[in-house]
């Protein structure tokens, strides 16, 4: 079980099975539209997804990746000094580590807005995982996610930096840039981290040997497509190998 660093919520995490691999390998559109989809068919029972602040949102989706394929985590990126393609590794904990709320001196609930803060005169609210798919294809993104979070006051140069830095102490981004060393040049490198893209990237790979699994466990054992979809990845592999290893021998 785990608990989400804003709301607290506590989840025990679910692994995902073949149906949920074949609604991946199938979705279209952005990043976190499908991971909202994703945690939506997971999760929808107990949380209200698009509603989550985004730090809770990224640290669940870490988690469930983390679940499948392990703690350590790998960003491709074009090195910015030789140009050549990389990748530094990293633990995800240090990633969880970073999603820590802090208080803010002087913020407090909006007095006539449910979800809202406000600081001094400024009023403002905390980015949502809905927030980022309503605005996800913008030609400016922040702007927009700012229009639906600041209010009139909180928008004005006078008041804008001092509410985003609270914002940020309040839900730290998990999606961020990444210290690393280029293994070609050893220059250093800070490729940033976009959370959502990665581990949905990621997920949907894999997700798209679901096809040829079923087909490979269904003409050895002749089970149906619905037990083999109900089996966890991991089993389902397993018995992937078993077969590709009995024909080769």
């Amino acid at each position: 079980m785990i608990a989400l660093p804003i709301s607290g919520a506590a989840i025990v995490l679910r692994n995902p099975d073949g149906i949920d691999d074949m609604l991946l390998a199938d979705a279209s559109g952005g990043h976190v539209e499908i991971a909202i989809a994703l945690l939506e068919r997971l999760y929808g029972e107990v949380l209200d997804v698009p509603g989550l602040v985004v730090t809770d949102f990224e640290s669940l989706l870490l988690q469930v990746r983390c679940a499948r394929f392990g703690s350590e985590m790998a960003l491709a990126f074009a090195c910015p000094h030789c140009r050549e393609l990389a990748e530094v590794s990293f633990p995800i904990a240090d990633c969880l580590s970073a999603a820590k709320p802090r208080h803010v001196p002087g913020v407090v609930p909006h007095p006539s807005r449910p979800g809202w803060f406000a600081m001094a005169e400024a009023g403002f609210r905390l980015p949502t995982a809905g927030d980022q798919a309503r605005v996800a294809g913008q030609p400016n993104a922040a702007t927009g996610l700012s229009a639906l979070c600041l209010d009139e006051t909180a928008a004005k140069p006078s008041h804008r930096a001092r509410v985003e830095r609270a914002m940020e102490t309040m839900a730290p981004t998990l999606s961020r840039a990444i210290a690393g060393t280029c293994p070609s040049c050893r220059e250093k490198v800070k490729p940033g981290l976009a959370i959502a893209q990665v581990v949905v990237s990621e997920i949907k790979r894999a997700a798209g040997a679901v096809y040829d699994e079923v087909d490979l466990i269904a003409s050895a054992y002749h089970w149906p497509e619905p037990l083999i979809l109900s089996l966890s990845p991991q089993r389902r592999r397993a018995y992937v190998e078993r077969i590709r290893r009995r024909q080769v021998n």
